[in-house]
Protein backbone atom coordinates (compact mmCIF):
# COMPACT_ATOMS: atom_id res chain seq x y z
CA UNK A 1 0.00 0.00 0.00
CA UNK A 2 1.69 2.91 -1.08
CA UNK A 3 1.45 6.40 1.27
CA UNK A 4 -1.04 7.96 -0.57
CA UNK A 5 -3.09 5.24 -0.56
CA UNK A 6 -2.83 5.11 3.30
CA UNK A 7 -3.39 8.95 3.22
CA UNK A 8 -6.64 8.55 1.68
CA UNK A 9 -7.69 5.98 3.73
CA UNK A 10 -7.07 7.79 6.64
CA UNK A 11 -9.06 10.70 5.05
CA UNK A 12 -11.58 8.33 3.95
CA UNK A 13 -12.54 7.06 7.89
CA UNK A 14 -11.96 10.19 8.98
CA UNK A 15 -14.79 11.57 6.40
CA UNK A 16 -16.36 8.30 7.29
CA UNK A 17 -16.86 9.29 10.94
CA UNK A 18 -17.28 12.94 10.83
CA UNK A 19 -20.24 11.84 8.51
CA UNK A 20 -21.91 9.53 11.08
CA UNK A 21 -21.27 12.03 13.76
CA UNK A 22 -23.23 14.89 11.31
CA UNK A 23 -25.55 12.20 11.01
CA UNK A 24 -26.26 11.41 15.08
CA UNK A 25 -26.54 15.24 15.55
CA UNK A 26 -28.75 15.62 13.04
CA UNK A 27 -30.95 12.94 14.10
CA UNK A 28 -30.98 14.84 17.31
CA UNK A 29 -31.43 18.01 16.12
CA UNK A 30 -34.86 16.77 13.99
CA UNK A 31 -36.29 14.79 17.19
CA UNK A 32 -35.22 15.98 19.85
CA UNK A 33 -38.35 14.35 21.52
CA UNK A 34 -37.29 11.21 20.25
CA UNK A 35 -33.81 11.42 22.52
CA UNK A 36 -35.53 12.93 25.82
CA UNK A 37 -37.85 10.04 25.62
CA UNK A 38 -35.10 8.02 25.30
CA UNK A 39 -33.69 9.77 28.40
CA UNK A 40 -37.02 9.26 30.75
CA UNK A 41 -37.35 5.76 29.45
CA UNK A 42 -33.62 4.54 30.78
CA UNK A 43 -34.64 6.51 33.63
CA UNK A 44 -37.82 4.65 34.79
CA UNK A 45 -38.69 1.70 32.54
CA UNK A 46 -40.74 0.28 35.15
CA UNK A 47 -43.02 3.16 33.81
CA UNK A 48 -42.42 2.26 30.64
CA UNK A 49 -43.60 -0.84 31.12
CA UNK A 50 -46.75 0.17 32.61
CA UNK A 51 -47.60 2.54 29.88
CA UNK A 52 -47.13 -0.39 27.55
CA UNK A 53 -49.71 -2.65 29.92
CA UNK A 54 -52.03 0.37 30.79
CA UNK A 55 -52.38 1.42 27.06
CA UNK A 56 -52.16 -2.36 25.31
CA UNK A 57 -54.37 -2.44 22.43
CA UNK A 58 -54.05 1.03 21.68
CA UNK A 59 -52.03 3.58 19.55
CA UNK A 60 -50.52 5.60 22.43
CA UNK A 61 -47.83 3.67 23.09
CA UNK A 62 -46.54 4.10 19.69
CA UNK A 63 -47.06 8.00 19.95
CA UNK A 64 -43.65 9.65 21.26
CA UNK A 65 -45.46 12.70 22.15
CA UNK A 66 -47.77 11.20 24.55
CA UNK A 67 -45.89 8.69 26.25
CA UNK A 68 -43.37 11.86 26.72
CA UNK A 69 -46.19 13.80 28.18
CA UNK A 70 -47.17 11.23 30.74
CA UNK A 71 -43.40 10.24 31.97
CA UNK A 72 -43.08 14.21 32.55
CA UNK A 73 -46.23 13.96 34.40
CA UNK A 74 -45.52 11.32 36.45
CA UNK A 75 -41.86 12.65 37.13
CA UNK A 76 -43.58 16.17 37.75
CA UNK A 77 -46.01 14.33 40.44
CA UNK A 78 -43.67 12.03 42.11
CA UNK A 79 -41.90 15.05 43.13
CA UNK A 80 -44.59 17.10 44.42
CA UNK A 81 -45.91 13.46 46.19
CA UNK A 82 -42.85 13.26 47.71
CA UNK A 83 -42.60 16.86 48.75
CA UNK A 84 -45.94 16.84 50.39
CA UNK A 85 -44.88 14.22 52.31
CA UNK A 86 -42.04 15.98 53.47
CA UNK A 87 -44.21 18.48 54.04
CA UNK A 88 -46.45 17.34 56.39
CA UNK A 89 -43.78 15.62 58.42
CA UNK A 90 -42.28 18.34 59.18
CA UNK A 91 -45.82 20.03 60.47
CA UNK A 92 -46.43 17.21 62.59
CA UNK A 93 -42.09 17.41 63.91
CA UNK A 94 -42.87 21.26 64.56
CA UNK A 95 -46.79 20.41 66.54
CA UNK A 96 -44.49 17.32 68.71
CA UNK A 97 -41.64 20.59 69.55
CA UNK A 98 -44.62 22.87 70.38
CA UNK A 99 -46.21 20.11 72.53
CA UNK A 100 -43.03 19.44 74.84
CA UNK A 101 -42.48 22.89 75.45
CA UNK A 102 -46.44 23.56 76.60
CA UNK A 103 -47.76 22.87 79.87
CA UNK A 104 -50.53 20.13 79.57
CA UNK A 105 -53.15 22.86 80.39
CA UNK A 106 -51.58 25.19 77.55
CA UNK A 107 -51.43 22.15 75.28
CA UNK A 108 -55.27 21.93 75.60
CA UNK A 109 -56.33 25.55 75.18
CA UNK A 110 -53.70 25.14 71.91
CA UNK A 111 -55.73 22.38 71.04
CA UNK A 112 -59.12 23.75 71.67
CA UNK A 113 -57.96 26.88 69.64
CA UNK A 114 -56.10 24.76 66.48
CA UNK A 115 -58.48 25.69 63.62
CA UNK A 116 -58.41 30.02 65.29
CA UNK A 117 -53.89 29.32 64.78
CA UNK A 118 -53.34 27.00 61.84
CA UNK A 119 -55.23 26.01 58.61
CA UNK A 120 -56.07 22.61 59.64
CA UNK A 121 -58.35 21.10 62.71
CA UNK A 122 -57.44 19.61 65.84
CA UNK A 123 -58.06 16.02 64.04
CA UNK A 124 -55.93 16.67 61.14
CA UNK A 125 -53.22 17.94 63.72
CA UNK A 126 -53.43 14.60 65.84
CA UNK A 127 -53.04 12.87 62.32
CA UNK A 128 -50.13 14.50 61.38
CA UNK A 129 -48.36 14.20 65.36
CA UNK A 130 -48.99 10.47 65.12
CA UNK A 131 -47.47 10.03 61.48
CA UNK A 132 -44.50 11.98 62.84
CA UNK A 133 -43.84 10.14 65.64
CA UNK A 134 -44.67 6.60 63.42
CA UNK A 135 -42.20 7.35 61.13
CA UNK A 136 -39.07 9.15 63.90
CA UNK A 137 -40.11 5.54 65.79
CA UNK A 138 -38.95 3.75 62.89
CA UNK A 139 -42.71 2.32 62.71
CA UNK A 140 -42.58 3.70 59.16
CA UNK A 141 -39.61 4.03 57.43
CA UNK A 142 -39.32 7.88 56.00
CA UNK A 143 -38.78 6.26 52.22
CA UNK A 144 -41.95 4.75 52.43
CA UNK A 145 -44.02 6.57 53.82
CA UNK A 146 -47.38 7.57 51.45
CA UNK A 147 -47.59 11.14 50.58
CA UNK A 148 -51.02 11.26 51.56
CA UNK A 149 -51.05 11.92 55.24
CA UNK A 150 -54.60 10.12 55.22
CA UNK A 151 -53.08 7.09 53.77
CA UNK A 152 -49.99 7.63 56.16
CA UNK A 153 -52.48 8.08 58.91
CA UNK A 154 -54.14 4.98 58.42
CA UNK A 155 -50.72 2.77 58.25
CA UNK A 156 -50.39 4.03 61.82
CA UNK A 157 -53.63 2.77 62.89
CA UNK A 158 -52.27 -0.82 62.28
CA UNK A 159 -52.17 -3.25 64.89
CA UNK A 160 -48.64 -5.50 65.02
CA UNK A 161 -50.04 -8.34 63.01
CA UNK A 162 -51.38 -6.04 60.27
CA UNK A 163 -48.28 -3.97 60.16
CA UNK A 164 -46.82 -8.12 59.65
CA UNK A 165 -49.04 -8.74 56.99
CA UNK A 166 -48.85 -4.92 55.20
CA UNK A 167 -45.29 -5.90 54.92
CA UNK A 168 -46.03 -9.13 53.38
CA UNK A 169 -48.30 -8.12 51.31
CA UNK A 170 -45.95 -5.07 49.89
CA UNK A 171 -47.93 -2.27 51.26
CA UNK A 172 -45.42 -0.66 52.39
CA UNK A 173 -44.59 1.65 50.49
CA UNK A 174 -45.06 5.31 48.94
CA UNK A 175 -47.29 4.65 46.52
CA UNK A 176 -50.02 2.55 48.23
CA UNK A 177 -53.39 3.82 48.68
CA UNK A 178 -55.65 4.22 51.29
CA UNK A 179 -58.04 1.59 49.93
CA UNK A 180 -55.08 -1.13 50.13
CA UNK A 181 -54.65 0.00 53.57
CA UNK A 182 -58.47 -0.22 54.29
CA UNK A 183 -58.71 -3.42 52.77
CA UNK A 184 -55.95 -5.10 54.83
CA UNK A 185 -57.61 -3.80 58.04
CA UNK A 186 -60.95 -5.73 56.93
CA UNK A 187 -59.32 -8.86 55.80
CA UNK A 188 -56.82 -9.06 58.59
CA UNK A 189 -58.50 -8.57 62.46
CA UNK A 190 -56.70 -6.56 65.03
CA UNK A 191 -55.23 -10.07 66.96
CA UNK A 192 -53.62 -11.25 63.22
CA UNK A 193 -56.12 -13.65 62.52
CA UNK A 194 -57.90 -14.24 59.42
CA UNK A 195 -61.93 -13.18 60.21
CA UNK A 196 -64.42 -15.40 58.35
CA UNK A 197 -65.43 -15.60 54.46
CA UNK A 198 -68.13 -13.53 54.02
CA UNK A 199 -71.55 -14.78 54.71
CA UNK A 200 -70.43 -16.50 57.66
CA UNK A 201 -70.87 -15.60 61.23
CA UNK A 202 -68.17 -16.52 63.71
CA UNK A 203 -70.40 -16.45 66.64
CA UNK A 204 -68.05 -17.86 69.07
CA UNK A 205 -65.58 -15.04 68.14
CA UNK A 206 -68.58 -12.41 68.75
CA UNK A 207 -68.75 -13.49 71.74
CA UNK A 208 -65.29 -13.58 72.94
CA UNK A 209 -64.93 -10.21 71.95
CA UNK A 210 -68.09 -9.09 73.84
CA UNK A 211 -66.97 -10.66 76.91
CA UNK A 212 -63.33 -8.72 76.20
CA UNK A 213 -65.36 -5.11 75.76
CA UNK A 214 -67.36 -5.91 78.76
CA UNK A 215 -64.98 -6.24 81.11
CA UNK A 216 -62.57 -3.37 79.91
CA UNK A 217 -66.30 -1.45 80.16
CA UNK A 218 -66.60 -2.19 83.39
CA UNK A 219 -62.91 -1.43 84.73
CA UNK A 220 -63.52 1.94 82.95
CA UNK A 221 -66.82 2.59 85.33
CA UNK A 222 -65.36 1.11 88.05
CA UNK A 223 -62.22 4.26 87.23
CA UNK A 224 -64.35 6.60 86.44
CA UNK A 225 -66.45 6.71 89.59
CA UNK A 226 -63.12 6.14 91.84
CA UNK A 227 -62.00 9.87 89.64
CA UNK A 228 -65.23 11.08 90.54
CA UNK A 229 -65.49 10.23 94.17
CA UNK A 230 -61.53 11.79 94.76
CA UNK A 231 -62.68 14.72 92.99
CA UNK A 232 -65.64 14.70 95.43
CA UNK A 233 -63.20 14.58 98.50
CA UNK A 234 -60.50 17.38 96.98
CA UNK A 235 -63.76 18.99 96.79
CA UNK A 236 -64.56 19.06 100.17
CA UNK A 237 -61.05 19.24 101.85
CA UNK A 238 -60.62 23.14 99.39
CA UNK A 239 -63.66 24.10 100.36
CA UNK A 240 -62.93 25.38 103.75
CA UNK A 241 -59.67 27.08 102.42
CA UNK A 242 -61.65 28.73 100.07
CA UNK A 243 -64.31 29.69 102.16
CA UNK A 244 -61.78 31.19 104.70
CA UNK A 245 -60.27 33.27 101.83
CA UNK A 246 -63.30 34.47 101.03
CA UNK A 247 -63.84 35.59 104.18
CA UNK A 248 -60.91 37.10 104.94
CA UNK A 249 -61.10 39.29 101.54
CA UNK A 250 -64.19 40.40 103.27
Amino acid sequence: MSATTGKRSKAALKAFLAADEDAATEEVMVDPRAAELRSLGVEDPAAIQAIREVFAGTSLPDDHEKVRRILRTRSEIQKEWGDARDSFLAIGRALISLEAELTKAEFTRLRHGTERLFPFSDATATQLRQIARAVDGGRIPAAACPGSYGTAYQITLLTEPQLRAAWDRGLIRPDVTRREIMQLRREVAVDGAEPPPPGRLDRARLRDERARLGERRSRLVEELAMMERRIAHIDELLSPVIDGEAEMVG
